[in-house]
């Protein structure tokens, strides 16, 4: 856990009517912060360092079990492969009243969060965030070579950030979308397949020897940005620093946000 920077907190709960429905998710920030950890609300100002590289934060999601007298709420951490990384106990309240029974259950799975005596170790700043988790770079070796290098002026060594930025942005994205013809994704265990058209991509499932077709994935009219027409699957995405595929949808039940990451293999 030490590993990881950030978390980032829903605006809202798959099990709330609305929003931060009770502060429920203000309530999970402040905690999260109050045992060490610096946290965001999905949706506000991220520090540039998460933009870049989002392996660098942890996603957070409430869950709640089921119960008749009891309210019963588990914490989870997932990381930028959507792959859950903690979980704590049940937090449990007998309250009746729906603000402190939630409250106070949440405070009682934070109990976990808090054993863990969290505090960063700045590992993840030694890494560059790059197409893929497997070929991440150390930063010493571009250190290395930097020193190497004529020393600069400082408008010539802004240039040279910019255009190296620049670089890696276009080498990051004609990886991604343009390498492949055919880009393998995994989600909740199942294999997903997505085949380059001109259009953009076509969103397949492989379901044993056979591949179902479920619907595109558009470019749309920004870089980066896809309009995603797949059914249940339906919403708009991008592809991360790691080429995974983020979806962010409605659930059609309870019309809140999710934001589901198709991991790339």
């Amino acid at each position: 856990m030490n590993d990881y920077k950030y978390v980032i907190v829903p605006e809202g709960y798959v099990f709330l009517r609305e929003n931060d429905d009770y502060q429920l998710n203000s309530l999970t920030k402040f905690l999260f912060e109050k045992y060490g950890f610096t946290a965001f609300i999905r949706g506000e100002d991220l520090p540039e360092d998460l933009k870049t590289n989002g392996c660098k934060g942890l996603t957070a999601d409430v869950r709640k079990n089921s119960g008749l007298l009891k309210t019963k709420l588990i914490v989870d951490l997932k990381d930028c492969n959507g792959i859950v990384v903690f979980s704590t106990k049940e937090g449990t309240s007998r309250e009746k009243e729906y603000k402190k029974s939630y409250h106070e259950a949440l405070r009682n799975a934070f109990k976990d969060i808090q054993a863990l005596n969290y505090k960063y170790n700045g590992k993840k700043e030694n890494m560059v965030a790059v197409s893929s988790p497997q070929s991440n770079v150390p930063k010493e070796v571009n250190n290395s070579v930097e020193n190497a290098a004529p020393t600069m002026s400082k408008s010539e060594s802004a240039n040279s950030m910019i255009n190296e930025k620049n670089t890696k942005e276009q080498v990051r994205e004609k990886t991604i979308v343009s390498s492949q013809k055919t880009i393998s994704f995994t989600y909740n265990d199942e294999i997903y397949l997505l085949n380059k058209k001109e259009f953009g991509f076509e969103l397949s499932q492989k379901k044993g020897s056979s591949v179902l077709s479920l619907g595109k994935i558009l470019k749309s009219s920004r870089k980066n940005d896809y309009i995603v027409k797949a059914g249940d699957l339906s919403g708009s995405g991008y592809f991360d620093a790691y080429g995974n595929f983020i979806l962010d949808r409605i659930n059609p039940v309870t019309d809140k946000l999710i934001t589901d990451t198709f991991a790339r293999q």
